[in-house]
């Protein structure tokens, strides 16, 4: 192995070492809730608190966020579940909240034991409001509403918090921090000792 080799690949061990680790927590955005509108009328309605509707600390983002449903899958106590998809789901005012209004969305006297949203958020950088250290959020999202009591849904009482993915990024453990500085050691001293050895050749 030449000495040039050697230290290239002490260069990119050294890089590989001082990379930051991105990992996830979670920021609330929103509510998903299961609404009583009329006598004989229930849906899904999503509740946007980000932009001007954010209260921080509970939701901090204080930049709108764009929510974008991809589909809504219901499950029942009996029968195959409904997927709404995102189509079904219409911005109803300037805070971004939106309603399931498509020809399905009326739910009223169905017994539903859960429903999974899946969709998107936009912007995903260059937030206000981020928590410390977060450095944006994920574009994709998905939230699980289930009963609160009892085995199915209450329309007018259920909801859950939508939650975003934040990206936090951190230095490397201590641990491997002494790693990365031990292996560097040895070989660079490697690389001393054949150094030496070839001049006394």
């Amino acid at each position: 192995m030449t000495r040039g080799f050697s230290r290239l690949l002490i260069l990119l061990f050294a890089i590989a070492c001082l990379g930051t680790i991105a990992f996830a927590d979670m920021i609330p955005v929103g509510l998903l809730s299961y609404d009583a509108i009329a006598a004989s009328q229930d849906q899904f309605d999503i509740t946007n608190l980000t932009g001007v509707a954010a209260f921080p600390p509970g939701f901090p983002i204080t930049t709108k966020l764009n929510i974008t449903v991809m589909n809504l899958v219901v499950s029942f106590t009996s029968g195959p579940p409904l997927t709404l998809p995102g189509s079904d789901f219409t911005v109803v005012d300037s805070d971004g909240d939106l309603n399931c209004t498509g020809s399905g969305c009326n739910l009223f006297a169905d017994s539903i034991t859960g429903a999974v949203l899946t969709g998107t958020f936009s912007p995903t950088t260059g937030l206000r409001g981020l928590p410390p250290g977060d450095t944006g959020i994920l574009a994709a999202f998905t939230t699980t509403l289930t009963p609160s009591s009892g085995p199915i849904l209450v329309a007018g009482t259920d909801l859950t918090i939508i939650d975003a993915t934040g990206r936090v990024a951190t230095v490397p453990e201590p641990s491997a921090w002494l790693l990365c500085l031990t292996v560097i050691g040895f070989a660079l001293a490697s690389g001393r000792l054949g150094s030496r050895s070839n001049r006394k050749a």
